[in-house]
């Protein structure tokens, strides 16, 4: 179950409950972040949809959150009514009090989510990569100024994400062909690196550049101001800061190495390892990130600001991090007993999707193997 998918049924549910066309019904991203009650995802259709419906509404409903609990508790019971007519599908739907709805997925819609987010491209933003034109990438070391190749750094990421989630389908996007870590700049000649914009991607490469100029939010930010310890939001040749180093001090290596990671990880248990045991406190949190993905990226869009997606990449990436750490990961299936939905090569596959995606949509490449 892709949010998507969820969307469409809880418009669908909302139409019936107060018999409104669907393109009335106010589109909300269903969000896992949301959830209570250990569900996987939570819709806010309700509090969005009550202005519109007050109308409808039995008397005595109240106002504020009392209104909000209505709605939410119509729009189940037509949910439960479409499960019922085999046109819906969830384990459990359960209002709370905030009016939101939370949705419990089955075994079967967890499996079909991680399988659905190896594609990435197509997860994202719902349609296949395979249009014309091209991905907007400015040479950085063309510019003089660390702000101005800060400037064209954002402009570019802003402009690749308009054109996945825009009305005309997207360019060719990311490959599985398989990436190195060597940077031009850092691997080239740097002789020619004379401007502070060229010398500060001699030092610290194009890749980590990208992703420190596109990892805060003002667009005229002061040039001490950072966005974590010994992280410039402007660096320089002279203080690189960690942005210069290859350890999870550095969010561009954190992210690279977590998409390296997953790859290798799937290429290890295709050629005979033992696959790895998935602890389900960590795997779930792995799925859920997977399902905010699309409505993160487009939020990002609709807000032309690419930190949203730098953020929910970092996010993902951690979550990634702590479940191949988990002790119970370390556990062979036999150990435990059972076969997990989540061992093998589906988690790393899809967060390897992800990543390299939105990497991709940063004008970040995507190293393949540790």
């Amino acid at each position: 179950m892709n949010p998507g998918r969820l969307e469409a049924v809880l418009r669908e549910a909302a139409a019936r409950a107060f018999d409104l066309p669907p393109d009335e019904v106010p589109f909300v991203w269903p969000r896992h972040d949301q959830a209570d009650g250990g569900a996987d995802a939570a819709t806010a259709l309700a509090p969005r949809l009550v202005g519109k419906v007050a109308a409808r509404l039995p008397p005595g409903g109240g106002r504020g959150r009392r209104h909000h609990v209505l709605v939410s508790g119509l729009v189940a019971a037509q949910l439960e009514s479409m499960r019922e007519e085999g046109l819906a599908d969830f384990a459990r739907v359960l209002g709370d009090g905030r009016g939101f709805l939370n949705i419990t997925f089955t075994g079967g819609q967890r499996d079909a989510l991680v399988a659905e987010a190896a594609d990435g491209p197509r997860f994202l933003t719902g349609r296949d990569w395979d249009g014309e034109g091209e991905w907007p990438r400015t040479a950085l070391h063309e510019a003089g100024p660390v702000a101005q190749a800060r400037r064209l750094a954002r402009a570019d990421a802003r402009g690749r994400i308009a054109l996945a989630t825009g009305p005309r389908t997207p360019p060719p996007g990311p490959g599985t062909a398989e990436v190195s870590w060597r940077d031009p700049y850092l691997d080239g000649d740097r002789s020619e690196l004379l401007t502070p914009a060229a010398r500060v991607l001699g030092a610290v490469g194009e890749d980590s550049a990208r992703v420190a100029f596109c990892r805060s939010v003002p667009e005229r930010p002061r040039d001490t101001e950072t966005t974590g310890r010994d992280l410039p939001v402007l660096p320089s040749a002279e203080y690189p800061g960690a942005w210069v180093r290859l350890t999870d001090a550095n969010p561009a290596f954190r992210l690279r190495h977590a998409h390296a990671h997953a790859v290798t990880r799937g290429r290890w248990t295709a050629e005979g390892a033992p696959p790895p045991a998935a602890c389900p406190e960590h795997a779930a949190a792995v799925r859920g990130l997977l399902f905010d993905g699309p409505g993160v990226l487009d939020t990002a869009a609709r807000r032309e600001e690419p930190h949203i997606l730098v953020r929910y990449l970092e996010a993902l990436a951690s979550a990634y991090d702590e479940w191949r750490a988990c002790p119970h990961a370390a556990a062979g299936p036999a150990e435990r007993g059972a076969q997990d939905p989540d061992t093998g090569t589906a988690l790393p596959a899809a967060v390897a999707g992800v990543l390299r995606t939105g990497l991709f949509l940063l004008g970040v490449s995507a190293p393949t193997r540790l």
